[in-house]
C-alpha cells in the first residue's frame, strides 16, 4: 500500500438524483448520502459499461495490460450483484482511438446499449512503474461523475483495478467495496488441511501454515495483521495465532479443547469455544495474549460458533440446550442470553453477523440439506439466499455486507461460492493456483483493504 498513491475527483453528486430518476436518496450514514440502496429486495440491475483501458505508454508496452484492468473491473462489478456489465463485444468503438474524457464521449454509442453508467480508463508504463486514470461517467446528463488517479508498480495493476472498482461501489452507495480486501480459507490436499489468504479474484494466493494436520476456521484480526485458527497440531484442538507481518505463530494456554474462535471488532478480545471437561462446551471470551479468560454460558450440553456484533456488544452463538442447534443471541457480558431462531428447521448452525450490523446469515438444515438463510438480529424477516444440490455450509461476509461466501460440495470436493444477498449472481470462488488442493472451504474476510 506505501507505493500506491491515489487522488480522487468527487463532483456531480446531485446528478445522479436528477438525471436517472431511477433511485431514491437514503437518510445519511457513516460515509454520506447513499443513492442507491443495495440491500432492497429486486432492485433492478445498474447496466454499466467497462471498455478496455487505452495504453498511453510511449513504446505500448505492456499491452495485455489493457485488457485485464477492463476485464477486473467488469467482474468485480457483476459479481456484488447491483451492476448489469454490457458484454464488450456489443461495444460500438475502438477503446484504443475513443476519448477518455467525458466531454468528448460520443454519448449516442452506449445510450443505444440502454447504458446509464461508462467506465473509460487509460494507462501508461515506464520503468517499472504504472499510472492509471479511470472516470465513471453518467451517460444520461453526459457529465463526469467520479475519477481517480491510481499508481503502483507494473505488477500492481490487478490491485489498482480492484481499488478503483471500490471507489466506485463507494461513490455510488456509500459503501466500501469488497474489492481490495482478503479472504482466508482452508485448503485441503493429502488429509492435511491449511490456512491460505487470497484476494477477491482468487489471486495472490498464500500460503499461512504448512502442518501435516488438520487446520480450520480462520478468523482474520479486523485490522487484518494477525489470523487466528484452531489446529490439531498438539493433538486436542487448540486456537494459534499468526502474526502475518513477523510470521511469529503464538498457541494459546486454554484449560481444555477449543472448537471456534472469533475476534471481537476492536480486536482486543476473541470469544472462543472450550470443553474444559471434555463433556460441556460452553462460550469464553479472552484477550488475544490470553489473559482474561471469562466463561459466558453455562449450560449443559453444546454451545459453540461465537460471532461478535459489529459494536462488540452481542454475540450470536449456537446452542443445543432447547433439544436441538438454533442460534441465540446474548450481551457481550453473557447477560440476556435468549433463542431467535423459531423456523421450522430442527437444525440452525454457524451465525455470522454481518459487518452493518443488519443481518445474520446461518445454516439451516432444509429438505436433507443446510442452505444459508439471513434473518434481523431479533429473528425477524428471515429469509433464504442458496438453493445448492448440496449443503451450503459456512456463511461469511464480506465488508460491504452485501456478499455472502459458502462452501459447498461440486463434482466430489468442497469448493467455496460467493453470492448476494437477494440470492443471484452464485459464482465459484476458486483459487488460481494450488489446482492439487482436493477441498476448499471456511473463508473469513479481512474487514481493511490490503495488498
Amino acid at each position: 500500500m506505501d507505493k500506491l498513491k491515489r487522488s480522487g475527483l468527487y463532483s456531480g453528486l446531485l446528478l445522479l438524483l436528477f438525471s436517472c430518476g431511477l433511485f431514491f436518496l437514503s437518510p445519511v450514514n457513516s460515509y454520506g448520502k447513499v443513492y442507491i440502496n443495495i440491500y432492497a429486495v429486486g432492485i433492478k440491475k445498474i447496466r454499466v459499461a467497462v471498455p478496455d483501458f487505452k495504453n498511453n505508454s510511449t513504446y505500448g508496452q505492456h499491452q495485455n495490460i489493457a485488457k485485464k484492468i477492463a476485464r477486473i473491473i467488469r467482474r468485480d462489478l457483476s459479481v456484488i450483484g447491483y451492476f448489469h456489465t454490457v458484454n464488450p463485444l456489443l461495444y460500438l468503438e475502438n477503446p484504443q482511438k475513443a476519448p477518455v474524457n467525458a466531454s468528448m464521449v460520443i454519448y449516442s454509442d452506449w445510450s443505444v446499449l440502454n447504458v446509464q453508467y461508462l467506465i473509460r480508463g487509460e494507462y501508461e508504463t515506464s520503468d517499472g512503474i504504472i499510472k492509471m486514470k479511470a472516470n465513471l461517467i453518467s451517460i444520461y446528463t453526459r457529465r463526469l461523475l467520479f475519477s481517480e488517479k491510481l499508481e503502483g508498480t507494473d505488477g500492481q495493476y490487478r490491485f489498482l483495478a480492484n481499488e478503483f472498482a471500490d471507489g466506485v461501489v463507494k461513490f455510488l452507495t456509500g459503501i466500501n467495496g469488497p474489492f481490495t480486501t482478503k479472504v482466508f480459507f482452508v485448503g485441503e490436499n493429502n488429509g492435511s488441511k491449511n490456512i491460505f489468504m487470497m484476494n477477491f479474484g482468487g489471486h495472490k494466493v498464500k500460503r499461512i501454515t504448512s502442518d501435516k494436520t488438520i487446520n480450520i476456521f480462520p478468523s482474520p484480526s479486523p485490522s487484518g495483521d494477525r489470523v487466528a485458527y484452531i489446529s490439531f497440531k498438539d493433538g486436542d484442538p487448540a486456537i494459534f495465532i499468526k502474526n502475518l507481518a513477523s510470521g511469529i505463530t503464538e498457541k494459546m494456554n486454554l484449560p481444555g479443547p477449543a472448537d471456534y474462535v472469533s475476534w471481537s471488532p476492536k480486536g482486543n478480545e476473541l470469544a472462543i469455544a472450550l470443553t474444559p471437561n471434555h463433556y460441556d462446551t460452553e462460550i469464553y471470551t479472552i484477550r488475544p495474549d490470553g489473559k482474561d479468560l471469562k466463561r459466558l454460558t453455562d449450560m449443559e450440553g453444546i454451545n459453540i460458533s461465537p460471532s461478535f456484533s459489529p459494536s462488540g456488544n452481542r454475540i450470536a452463538f449456537v446452542s443445543d440446550r432447547g433439544g436441538s442447534p438454533q442460534i441465540y443471541v446474548m450481551n457481550s457480558d453473557g447477560s440476556n442470553q435468549h433463542r431467535i431462531t423459531y423456523n421450522r428447521s430442527y437444525y440452525n448452525t454457524s451465525p455470522a453477523w454481518s459487518p452493518n450490523g443488519k443481518k445474520i446469515a446461518f445454516d439451516s438444515f432444509v429438505n436433507g440439506v443446510l442452505q444459508v438463510y439471513i434473518m434481523n438480529p431479533d429473528g425477524s424477516g428471515e429469509r433464504r439466499i442458496t438453493n445448492t444440490l448440496y449443503s451450503a455450509e459456512h456463511p461469511a461476509w464480506t465488508r460491504d455486507s452485501r456478499i455472502i461466501t459458502f462452501n459447498t460440495e461440486t463434482e466430489g470436493r468442497q469448493e467455496l461460492y460467493m453470492i448476494d444477498i437477494n440470492g443471484s449472481g452464485m459464482v465459484r470462488f476458486m483459487p488460481e493456483i494450488f489446482p492439487e488442493m482436493q477441498n476448499y472451504s471456511d473463508a473469513g474476510w479481512t474487514l481493511k483493504s490490503l495488498y
